[in-house]
């Protein structure tokens, strides 16, 4: 998949040392839920783990190769409670675009690519993707998208806010 400035395309080993970098600035790790002061061995295991996962994928620049990101598409992760008034049949995504590419527009371009191909592929009824509280530009690129709350909910010491886009809407 690809947008105008970002090729969307599964996670390789290759990326590894730019995920390792890219998920080194604290103030990410801390936005995504990673541990904050883990270093790099911890970082190459995360790598690892999310490159064994089917739908992996690194956003890679289209006009320097850089990969400037991630996004994972998983089964949904929210708490069964939450899931009352949902369809069956849905999909969640996570995602971040590393520091110097933040606020640029790439990761807009990205779901917007992504998100109708999933619904065709997938035939998933809602999309949802969670973000901390205080994660306010996820929140407003997810309003931008079309995403409403759904739910909140606390994991660990932070409050959780669900997203849902719904297919059709």
């Amino acid at each position: 998949m690809e947008s105008t400035r970002v090729l969307i395309r599964r996670m390789e080993k290759g990326d590894e040392a730019s995920f390792v970098s890219g998920i080194a600035d604290r103030a990410l790790r801390i936005a995504y839920g990673f541990p904050a002061d883990m270093d790099d061995t911890v970082s190459a295991k995360i790598f690892e783990r999310f490159s064994g996962l089917n739908n992996s994928y690194s956003l890679v620049e289209k006009k320097t190769g850089t990969v400037i990101g991630f996004l994972l598409e998983v089964e949904p992760e929210l708490p069964e409670n939450l899931r009352t008034g949902l369809p069956v049949k849905g999909r969640t995504l996570a995602y971040a675009v590393f520091p110097a590419y933040q606020r640029k527009g790439y990761m807009l371009e990205a779901l917007q690519a992504v998100i109708p191909e999933l619904f065709r592929s997938t035939g998933a009824e809602y999309v949802h993707c969670g973000h901390f509280e205080e994660n306010v530009p996820s929140r407003e690129l997810l309003r931008k998208l079309g995403f409403r709350e759904y739910a909140r909910h606390q994991n660990r010491d932070k409050l959780i806010i669900d997203e849902i886009l719904r297919r059709g809407v």
